[in-house]
């Protein structure tokens, strides 16, 4: 795979970007703990098929790690981004906190857009009181040791509480090719700016309504509640989304299954492409 990593000043803040392929412009957003580098096998593929940007967001790897952390800082730079590649309407896809910034920035500016992926989002925006609830429940099981790891300074334990409790076990951390766990422990300064993040973008039920992008919603049928809430609720409501239920798959699917998930996003893509 030929490819190059240019970075851009977007909104004031370095940001690094790699691009390699020809075809449709396809942007990948990583999420938690991560940074454009975690799409490396994934490109191998999707290049093939595409011109993949993978951009690395504000406070994570080489970026930038001035001014707040945030959706709607994250969702503003990308679309900064995009006024600089000139690359049109792009195929945008997103990755749990990387598919929350996804939505927010195709709600600020849907014409940049050709469709939207958004793979296990984790945001609970668009969650009624009920649905919110049952979020808030998981939520303080997974996130509970976390807040207290992160107040001690205890670092590298929150890094691998949050992939316990993504993973769904105890010991899912550990259980990770090395790899995975120094790409993650380098990311660990990101995770107090992402637990105390205030930034909430407006997820209503109308304004969901409005973004008519077509648009899909997949979720790992063995992830947590509080992603699958999150992610049945926004099919629902988003009005041309489509919801894929990936068997075998927990909320870290596209690490633990580059592959697979390359060949889920590429089929849905071409599948927008057929459908034009």
């Amino acid at each position: 795979m030929q490819s190059q990593t240019h970075t851009f000043i977007v909104n004031g803040s370095a940001q690094p970007c790699l691009q390699a392929g020809s075809g449709e412009p396809l942007l990948l957003i990583h999420g938690a703990l991560a940074n454009h580098t975690l799409w490396l096998e994934h490109i191998e593929q999707l290049s093939q098929h595409y011109t993949v940007y993978a951009p690395t967001l504000r406070h994570f790897g080489e970026a930038g790690k001035e001014g707040p952390f945030g959706l709607e800082t994250h969702a503003s730079d990308l679309l900064d981004l995009l006024e600089q590649l000139s690359c049109g309407p792009v195929h945008l896809a997103g990755w749990s906190y990387g598919a929350d910034v996804a939505l927010t920035a195709a709600l600020m500016a849907p014409e940049r857009f050709r469709s939207l992926c958004l793979v296990e989002p984790g945001c609970p925006g668009a969650l009624d009181e009920q649905g919110l609830a049952a979020f808030m429940a998981d939520a303080g099981a997974m996130f509970g040791p976390l807040f207290a790891q992160v107040q001690e300074g205890k670092l590298p334990q929150a890094v691998a509480s949050l992939i316990d409790g993504s993973g769904g076990r105890g010991g899912y951390f550990a259980s990770q090719p090395v790899k995975w766990q120094q790409a993650q422990l380098a990311e660990a300064a990101s995770l107090p700016k992402q637990l105390s993040q205030s930034e909430r973008p407006d997820w209503s039920p109308a304004r969901l309504a409005t973004l008519t992008l077509p648009a899909c919603v997949m979720l790992g049928a063995a992830t947590r509640p509080l992603f699958a809430l999150v992610g049945e609720a926004l099919a629902a409501q988003l009005p041309h989304c489509q919801l894929k239920r990936l068997e075998g798959a927990n909320h870290l699917y596209p690490i633990e299954q580059p592959a697979a998930f390359a060949n889920a996003l590429q089929e849905w893509l071409t599948s927008q492409s057929a459908a034009r």
